[in-house]
Order: structure tokens, then sequence, then C-alpha cells
């Protein structure tokens, strides 16, 4: 499914602005749905998405495109959307699958025949894997105006955990990210509603996204490269016929020894 394009106004507030919008907004407003929100997201093995790249035609950004998985509420059924950001505007692109099906996405080629072969065509094309887990409570308001539909979220408890499937989850420990997200969404114009919302709170629009919050406050270049050297003996078999190698002893000065012992403390850190 393509939804059409809708504006946006971001914010980010603390806990007692926070709290004062949603009682304010409640009064406005329908009464608001709370959600638990899991999305897996997927960027390239550097985690630094290119800015640019050039076609014959036209330039087409991709740092402002974000592919993820979403589960909402501990459902079986999963949302593989594509997000673009243009300007003031998003764009959302979405297909529905069962949970059990997103195995179909470690293949290294699409099934044409899949409702979702759009998704894993864009991450093999894009080299994307997954990278990061973020998790939230959203509390949704929806309303209709004059300007049509209109929606505010409100994102809380936010906690980000690097994506590695080669270690215990419990030893990668999530990093709670101190904000609240919130997102005006409309279709034409910004509704009164918003216009009251934005006077009465002096909100400020803060052009930011949860993903690049996450990444900078997660040590992803760490973690990047660490999972990189794990993924690359991962599937390295010994082989029977081969001589062991030869053990030779070299003396290490005070420098490098202080530096192996940094190196081996920040892999225990990370990764338990």
């Amino acid at each position: 499914m393509k939804f059409l394009p809708r504006y946006e106004r971001t914010f980010v507030l603390d806990d007692v602005a926070a709290a004062a919008l949603i009682e304010s907004a409640s009064r406005r407003m329908d009464p608001p749905a709370s959600n638990d929100v899991s999305d897996l997201f997927y960027d390239t093995e550097n985690w630094h998405r290119p800015a640019k790249t050039k076609t014959k035609t036209k330039a087409k950004t991709i740092d402002k495109t974000i592919y993820r998985v979403r589960r909402i509420d501990h459902a079986w059924d999963v949302f593989l959307e594509q997000q673009r950001r243009e300007k003031q505007t998003t764009k959302l692109r979405r297909s529905i699958v069962p949970s059990s099906e997103l195995k179909r996405l470690e293949l290294n080629v699409a099934d044409k025949t899949w409702e979702a072969t759009w998704f894993h065509k864009n991450i093999i094309k894009r080299g994307l894997r997954r990278s990061l887990n973020v998790r939230f409570d959203r509390l949704a308001f929806n309303a209709d105006s004059i300007e049509g539909p209109l929606r505010l979220t409100i994102d809380r408890n936010i906690r980000c955990q690097v994506f590695s499937d080669l270690v215990n989850p419990d030893q990668n420990p999530s990093t709670p990210i101190p904000m609240h997200l919130v997102r005006m969404k409309y279709s034409v114009s910004l509704p009164a509603i918003f216009k009251s919302l934005i006077y009465e709170f002096a909100l400020l629009p803060n052009p930011t996204s949860m993903y690049r919050e996450c990444v900078l406050c997660c040590p992803v270049d760490q973690c990047a490269a660490m999972y990189r050297s794990l993924h690359s003996t991962e599937h390295k078999v010994a082989d029977p016929k081969a001589t062991e190698p030869k053990v030779t002893q070299t003396k290490l000065t005070a420098p490098q020894l202080a530096e192996t012992a940094s190196a081996e403390e920040v892999a225990t850190c990370q990764f338990g």
C-alpha cells in the first residue's frame, strides 16, 4: 500500500511539557490509543547511508529514506515499511506480512511472487542489513477537522539496541533515549487544533528523527566494527588437513599493552 504524502511537524519535549500536552490534547481530540511499538531498522554495514545517488534524470536522496520492520503490540503480523521525507512531507509505503515470513529477507534473491518483494529488492539493491532495534510507547490522537483528518503521536520510553544475531540479547542492553517525540500529521494546511497547541506550549519544530537520535546515542561504530569481525569469522570451518600455525612469541611495549587492554575492555563492555 502506498499512502498519499502528508505534512508532518516534529517537536522534542521533556517529561513536564509532554504531560501537559497530553492533557490539553485529550480535551480537544478523540480519546488516544496506546500501543507498544517495536521497530527493526535496516542500514548499511558502516551505519552511514550514502547521501545521494545520481541517475541520468535526477538525483535521489537516500539518507532521508528509512527501511524498517514494525510490530505493534506483539502482533503476529508485521509491517514492512519504507518512509521517505521530502522537505515538510513524508511518504509511506507499507506491506503487511506474517512474522514467520521475515526469514525471506535473509535470502540473497527476492521472490517475485511475494507481496513484499519490493521491500526485499530495495534492501538487496542498497546493501542494507539489520542495524538497530527500537522500542517505544506510542500515544496516538486522531480527529477530523475542516482541513481534513489529522493525527498527533507522542512517543515515550524510547529504548534502542544495536542488532546482532551473534550474541545473547540479554548481554547487549538497550539504551534509553531521554526525550518525548511529538509529531503532528495533517493533509493540507496546519489545522486549528495544532495551531492552538503550538501557541499554548510555544512549540518550536525540531527537524529530527527517532532513528537519528538512537544512532547518536548508541556506540554504533564500535558495535558495527565488532559485528563485522565476528561475522567474518562465523562461517570459517577448520580444515582438518591444514597444519597448525606456528606460534611465535613477541614482546609488546607498554603503550601496546595498554592499547590491547583497552580494546578487550570495550569488547567485554559491549558484548559481555
